[in-house]
C-alpha cells in the first residue's frame, strides 16, 4: 500500500476504483481523493485506538443495505420485479447467488410491508 494513502471510514456507500465500500468499512485514499468525500461527509477519519464492538455485517445484511440503491434503477430489475443478481453483485462487491438475492428480497419486502 502506498505511503501517501490514509485510512478513512465510510459513512455512506462509496464506489472507489470500481469497488463499492459500505458504511462503517475502511477505505484507503490519498488526501486528494479524500477531500471531496470528507467535505460531503461520505467518509470520516477513524477514531484512534477505539475498537468497535459491532460485528462485521453478514452477506445478507450487506445485500439488504444496497437494495434501495439497486432498485432505484429500473434496469436492475428482473421480469418479476426483484433486483438482478448481477446488479447486487456489483453493488456489494461479492457474488450474490439467486438464493441469497431471494432471501434478501423477501426480507426487504417484508420490512417495507410489500410482501
Amino acid at each position: 500500500m502506498s505511503k501517501d494513502l490514509k485510512e478513512y471510514v465510510c459513512v455512506d456507500p462509496v464506489k472507489h476504483n470500481g469497488v463499492r465500500v459500505l458504511p462503517d468499512q475502511p477505505i484507503w485514499l490519498s488526501q486528494k481523493e479524500a477531500k471531496s468525500l470528507l467535505n460531503c461527509n461520505a467518509i470520516a477519519v477513524p477514531a484512534l485506538g477505539i475498537e468497535t464492538s459491532e460485528p462485521e455485517l453478514t452477506e445478507l445484511e450487506k445485500v439488504l443495505a444496497v437494495i434501495p440503491d439497486v432498485i432505484s434503477n429500473k434496469d436492475n430489475l428482473t421480469g418479476t420485479g426483484a433486483p438482478s443478481t448481477a446488479a447486487l453483485t456489483e453493488a456489494v462487491g461479492f457474488d450474490v447467488s439467486a438464493e441469497l438475492r431471494n432471501e434478501a428480497w423477501s426480507a426487504y419486502q417484508a420490512a417495507q410491508g410489500t410482501e
